[in-house]
């Protein structure tokens, strides 16, 4: 027999999946963790409250990974900040928001890594290689700014009411240290314009929908 914890991680899970826009997969979810609920007389209120998910630490605050953190809230409802201690980028929001968000600033910040690795010539500046990654977030928040209004499972008005929600939670819950402030670096525009436009090249489909990426655990 499992515990009652245990059953209450397993609800948890299946309403956050029960978000998902796959609707087969949303449906089933939403019926198996009422099922659950019911059996063991949990009510929804219960499961209220926000997780976190944490992606790996950086060794300094650089801009464009802050625009790209940001351009990710436009499409799943989150609120994040960067650990000052460990220097990991935190997003609060529920459960699946939070690991989708978690999951596509990890996917986009390797790939923008990899582009400027691929692109931009070894010897280049270190102002040219980060004027190049700052063109590409640019673009990217621009682009999933217009995904979310599209694509969220939330309208925008209700999306843009999350994560306000979200943020206060965070701002009244969690002691945020003061952030470092970002090295600010003068853009060689040449560089910027460039990753702008190579950035209509990423592919967001696969990440915001979760398809190929690994599950929540434990479900």
């Amino acid at each position: 027999m499992e515990d009652l914890e245990s059953i209450k991680r397993r609800v948890r899970k299946l309403l956050a999946l029960s978000k998902s826009p796959n609707e087969n997969e949303a449906v089933s979810a939403l019926q198996k963790a009422n099922a659950l609920m019911a059996e063991y007389s949990l009510s929804h209120a219960e499961f209220a409250g926000y997780v976190k998910k944490s992606v790996k630490p950086t060794k300094r605050a650089v801009e464009w990974r802050s625009v790209v953190a940001n351009a990710v809230e436009r499409l799943y409802a989150t609120y994040h900040y960067r650990d000052v201690g460990t220097g990991s980028f935190v997003f609060y929001g529920e459960e699946l928001d939070a690991f989708m968000s978690a999951e596509m600033f990890a996917y986009l910040v390797k790939t923008i890594d990899r582009m400027a690795r691929q692109n931009v010539r070894k010897n280049a500046k270190y102002r040219y290689r980060q004027s190049y990654r700052a063109g590409i977030a640019s673009r990217l928040w621009d682009r999933m700014d217009e995904l979310g209004k599209q694509c969220s499972w939330r309208n925008p008005t209700e999306l843009a009411k999350k994560r306000q929600e979200i943020s206060d939670w965070v701002n009244s819950h969690i002691a945020l240290s003061g952030e470092q402030p970002s090295k600010k670096v003068r853009a060689n525009m040449g560089a910027w314009n460039r990753g702008k436009n190579d950035a209509d090249g990423i592919n967001l489909s696969r990440q915001m929908t979760g398809s190929g990426t690994r599950r929540i655990s434990g479900w």
